[in-house]
């Protein structure tokens, strides 16, 4: 009978999986070669318990991406929410965005995401922003502007500007101001053509 450390086995299980995904992010952020030993050696079980687990070190790396994106996404969710316009929705998802982006763990993230994932784990990835900017598409739908789509696609344009910016040691509230403000003239639009 395999040792189990937790009352249940699927308790001991979940507490495998996060003990692995925080014993990858610990190796990656290090620099290290993210390796099924390393992985087993910082848990402190054997390289073939770890695929009790996990597959590849792949779903390892992509464990490691993505599990911010809930908390994230819930954010999001709640500043979208508390909104009273739908104006105000586009904003407040943008804003809520590029402070959840402009944390330290987003750009390390991307890089590894970019540079590790298989196309399979990059597709899951995607999917969970398009799960994000679903917030965004709802609230441009309840604006009456003649190009909703166009418009989804400059405020999302503008935040993944914003965050790379910030990102890149800008100023996290003159990039914010910036780009709120870029956002409501935007919404506003050009005057009407005569006609």
């Amino acid at each position: 009978m395999p040792k189990i450390n937790a009352p249940t086995v699927r308790e001991h299980h979940s507490r495998m999986e996060a003990a692995l995904v925080d014993a990858a992010e610990e190796i990656l952020r290090e620099g290290a070669g993210l390796t099924v030993g390393a992985v087993a050696r910082r848990v402190g079980i054997a390289r073939s318990s770890v695929y009790k687990y996990v597959d590849t070190v792949d779903e390892l790396i992509e464990a490691v991406v993505a599990r911010d994106f809930p908390r994230w996404t819930e954010a999001v969710r709640r500043a979208v929410d508390a909104a009273p316009t739908p104006a105000e929705r586009v904003l407040a998802y943008a804003r809520a965005n590029i402070a959840e982006g402009s944390g330290g763990d987003h750009k390390w993230r991307v890089g590894l995401a970019r540079a590790s994932l298989s196309p399979e784990g990059t597709a899951r990835i995607m999917a969970l922003h398009r799960d994000l900017e679903a917030l965004l598409s709802g609230s441009v739908e309840e604006l009456d502007v003649r190009h909703p789509d166009l418009l989804q696609s400059a405020v999302q344009s503008l935040v993944d500007t914003a965050v790379r910016a910030i990102d890149a040691g800008k100023d996290p509230a003159a990039v914010t101001d910036f780009t709120i403000s870029a956002i409501k003239a935007i919404i506003d639009g050009p005057p009407e053509e005569p006609g």
